[in-house]
């Protein structure tokens, strides 16, 4: 991958040692010193009940290190081990994972609407040492069957949070018992900054899930690489499912990078609850899926709430709602951010709204340190408004944030680059201002809720229910004029009298368990 490629850019070279743990100390340092510009708490969690955890920074390093000597006490954990995270919103995701930086541990984080038989595969496929879950009525009983029986992998230890719900489990050991006897004292480990720190599944199924390695550097250098957007009197509100990779680069590292503090809310809040919390809460930042702002508009109350700390509100691209997304700009003056970007590189490139029309559909200009090209089947760039292939240079100089590569597969790794480019699989053009335009995808991918979906893996997973014949997975639009995924079935003899709406129903379970709930087709038309 990028052989001989410079790490970094002309004026950021990466450094051979870097953890960010560190950087976490670092403000912890500032703030007993008093040099920290906020009282804003490092991390504020609510329950949406009434219950709420307020920590400093100081706060963050003390739990964190009695985290790290849990994971070590408890499971041996070693630089280089690999700890399964199937959590809710929970503060201990958080801790977690800046635990598994000191320790040089990798945090790989699983979303818990994960179905039980891809679990299954993903665990067999990555091999951890330990397994962190919790009691919560996010997680499903099935997940903690399947962790317990799987036989082909050997996991040294599980470890049950109780925070939400108080439970035990047979051969799980539980987090809060052993936190309350940790040391406190823990020396982070020395990482090189290709050291691996996180993993992420792309989100295929049927055993094509790709595992995505970040190190150090793309994860905790990546966000002091580009230019800086947060202050560090900002509590940023990010509302993307623990997991997913937005989570981490937007409110552990993008925000406890600058010193800024981190706003959960345990819950998957309704549009009217979103509302509810920017009001309460001195929220600065918030990060919400397209559907949020539109149908927050839509229930046509919004003139009733005021924002008095809001300043930007984030959303990861879906061009085809950027008119009614500029709705939200106009009812709370609140400035509308747009990012665009891959699991595999984090965010490519930005688009601040400030009311040019005829740049609404742009996904903006690249970050600092992006080199981002529109090239023909040659690699050659084309001219100006031109469609093509979207590349990221990647020699001389090999992006901070790129990823280190597709964990045991040097073929797919080897598969995303075409000469001096990683190549992102979309398609688009520039203008003359140099802002981007996405058009669609070079493959067959389709972009769900900013999720990339494979059709045939789809396809795969319902051919293998007895009512499907055959079948064709296609995206369409919903009411809101989101894309959704429809399914075209032909229907075996035993299943063409059943009712439609119960069987549309049994198929969405049936996938939910052996794929996962994003995978579901919305609608499904039998042929």
């Amino acid at each position: 991958m990028a052989d001989n490629a410079i790490w970094g850019s002309k004026d950021f070279l990466v450094p051979e040692y870097y953890n960010f743990a560190d950087v976490i100390d670092e403000w912890a340092l500032k703030e007993e010193e008093g040099k920290r510009k906020s009282d804003i708490p490092a991390l504020w969690w609510i329950d949406g009940d009434g219950n709420e955890v307020k920590w400093s920074f100081q706060d963050v390093v003390l739990n964190s290190k009695k985290t790290a000597n849990l994971l070590c006490a408890a499971a041996d954990i070693k630089p280089g081990d690999r700890v399964m995270v199937i959590l809710p919103a929970v503060p201990e995701y958080w801790m977690i994972q800046a635990a598994c930086l000191r320790t040089g541990a990798v945090f790989m984080v699983i979303p818990d609407n994960t179905g039980p038989k891809e679990l299954h595969r993903r665990i067999v496929k990555s091999k951890p040492v330990c397994v962190v879950s919790a009691n919560s009525d996010q997680i499903k009983e099935e997940l903690f069957d399947v962790i317990d029986k799987v036989i082909e992998v050997n996991i040294k230890t599980k470890i049950l949070v109780n925070r939400i719900k108080v439970k035990q489990r047979k051969g799980w050991l539980a987090f809060e018992n052993l936190l309350e006897t940790a040391r406190v004292d823990f020396q982070s480990v020395k990482s090189l900054s290709s050291a691996p720190t996180n993993i992420f599944f792309s989100s295929g199924t049927t055993g094509n899930a790709k595992m995505i390695e970040h190190s150090q550097a793309s994860m905790g250098l990546g966000s002091l690489a580009i230019e800086k957007v947060n202050e560090e009197t900002d509590l940023i509100w990010v509302t993307t499912p623990t997991g997913w990779t937005v989570l981490l680069t937007r409110s552990f590292y993008g925000a406890w990078s600058d010193g800024a503090g981190t706003f959960v809310h345990y819950k998957k809040v309704t549009p009217r609850e979103v509302l509810k919390t920017l009001q309460e809460y001195p929220i600065t930042v918030a990060q919400f899926r397209p559907s949020i702002y539109i149908k927050a508009l839509d229930e046509g109350t919004l003139d009733s709430f005021k924002f008095p700390t809001l300043k930007r509100c984030l959303v990861s691209g879906e061009p085809s709602n950027k008119k009614v997304l500029r709705r939200w700009r106009e009812k709370t003056g609140v400035a509308l951010w747009d990012i665009y970007g891959q699991t595999e590189l984090n965010a490519l490139t930005w688009y601040r709204d400030a009311g040019n029309s005829s740049q609404l559909e742009s996904v903006g200009r690249p970050f600092h340190g992006v080199d981002m090209l529109v090239v023909d089947d040659n690699n050659q760039e084309l001219p100006h408004d031109t469609v093509g292939r979207i590349v990221v240079r990647v020699k001389p100089y090999r992006p901070v944030k790129m990823f280190t590569c597709y964990v045991d597969d040097p073929q797919k790794t080897e598969a995303c680059f075409s000469g001096d480019f990683y190549v992102t699989g979309d398609l688009g053009r520039r203008d003359k201002d140099g802002h981007f335009w996405i058009v669609g995808r070079a493959d067959d991918l389709i972009n769900v809720n900013t999720l990339l979906i494979n059709p045939c893996d789809v396809e795969t997973s319902l051919r293998e229910h007895p009512a499907v014949l055959d079948c064709a997975v296609v995206s369409s639009l919903n009411q809101l004029s989101q894309t959704i995924l429809k399914a075209f079935i032909v229907l075996s003899t035993d299943f063409k009298n059943k009712n439609q709406d119960e069987l549309m129903k049994e198929l969405q379970e049936y996938m939910k368990y052996n794929a996962a709930a994003w995978m579901c087709p919305q609608k499904v038309i039998d042929l």
